[in-house]
């Protein structure tokens, strides 16, 4: 063999042994590899759900969370970095939440659920959404076009668990391990078991109104203002933010031959931060005009709209705590004027009247 033919066969040994020595590492994702187990215990909630989602967020500010969504709803694993962390457990996706949106979801601190606002916003009716219909100093949000109080929509029903402080002692703190340990990091693993019992985080909100001359009303409709905006997911506490809810849906029943009972319920994140006080072992409104109930009620003629609105007191409100409810019962009867269903002749004994129609604002 030549002397050039050797020096060039070198060289060639040389730059394979250089770009071999230079060949980046191989890295693996750990997520197939699941050390963490959580159990979770539906017993408290109405139905048992068909998926359910585990947040878990990191203490540091490293971005070290973990968000899973699953149909294992009863016992599911998980991979997790090593590190402090909150696990927020709760039904179903965030997706499927119409009503309600996450927002904050990246320290236990910041982490919150609350309604959505309504789409489209009113743009007219003061007195169901303007100062009239709002407590001052109420921190419920102005829709700027309108001038109005932001509506938002009820929430849907919703159940949640929180684990507190969570240390994950097994794993690595990222999501990468090199190729050629992936056989050790898996043997070195070591299960951590976790257990959560979801509950509901939303109330029902029941409304109770006496009313007379009931068969003289044509539609009713109202808002009420100053129940929690969300519910703080980190240690599940209601937010001391409040909302301005519509209530639609009213049901009609008769009491005597001359009352009616007018009632409705809404799904609500309940009464705000530090409203609920505990007394001997049983929670109690701590209210000051913290609610405010607004109706609008068109009359059977079809022209004759009347307003009420009541300041709700401590009084008017029944907590049921195992149940999640809280009863509104408005201890003053509305009284409503006769006037002639529309189309009628209007002949009658005596003169009827609010014949002219147009608005009527009672304050209660």
């Amino acid at each position: 063999m030549s002397a050039h033919r050797t020096y060039w066969l070198q060289a060639v040994l040389l730059a394979l042994l250089a770009l071999t020595g230079c060949r980046r590492q191989l890295w693996v994702y750990t997520d197939e590899y699941r050390q963490v187990e959580l159990y979770t215990d539906w017993s408290l909630c109405d139905n048992r759900p068909d998926g359910m989602t585990a947040w878990f967020l990191s203490y540091n500010d490293e971005g070290n969370n973990r968000r899973i969504t699953t149909a294992e709803v009863d016992h599911a694993w998980l991979n997790l970095p090593r590190g402090l962390f909150t696990g927020i457990v709760f039904d179903w996706s965030p997706a499927e939440y119409v009503n309600q949106e996450f927002c904050g979801m990246t320290k236990p601190e910041s982490a919150l659920v609350r309604v959505r606002p309504a789409n489209p916003q009113p743009d007219y009716d003061e007195e169901l959404y303007g100062p009239t219909a709002v407590p001052t100093g109420m921190d419920i949000p102005v829709v700027e076009s309108t001038k109005l109080y932001q509506l938002s929509v009820t929430p849907d029903p919703m159940c949640a668990d929180t684990l507190k402080h969570v240390e994950i002692l097994t794993g690595v703190e990222g999501d990468l391990i090199p190729w050629h340990d992936r056989e050790e990091y898996k043997s070195s693993l070591m299960t951590q078991t976790f257990y959560c019992q979801p509950k509901p985080i939303t109330w029902d909100l029941r409304i109770v109104i006496h009313i007379k001359g009931i068969q003289y009303m044509q539609t009713v409709t109202g808002t009420v203002a100053g129940l929690a905006e969300g519910v703080w997911l980190g240690n599940l506490q209601h937010t001391s933010s409040t909302c301005l809810h519509p209530l639609d849906q009213w049901n009609m029943q008769p009491l005597n031959d001359s009352i009616s009972v007018l009632s409705t319920t809404i799904h609500t994140f309940g009464l705000p931060n530090g409203v609920l006080t505990r007394t001997g072992g049983y929670a109690v409104p701590d209210l000051n005009s913290v609610l405010r109930l607004n109706l609008r009620v068109m009359l059977r003629d079809e022209e004759t709209v009347l307003y009420f609105h009541f300041d709700v007191q401590p009084d008017d409100v029944t907590i049921y705590q195992a149940q999640l409810v809280a009863r509104v019962e408005i201890p003053i009867e509305v009284d409503l004027p006769y006037v002639d269903a529309k189309g009628s002749t209007g002949f009658d004994a005596t003169v009827t009247p609010w014949e002219d129609g147009g608005d009527a604002d009672i304050n209660m």
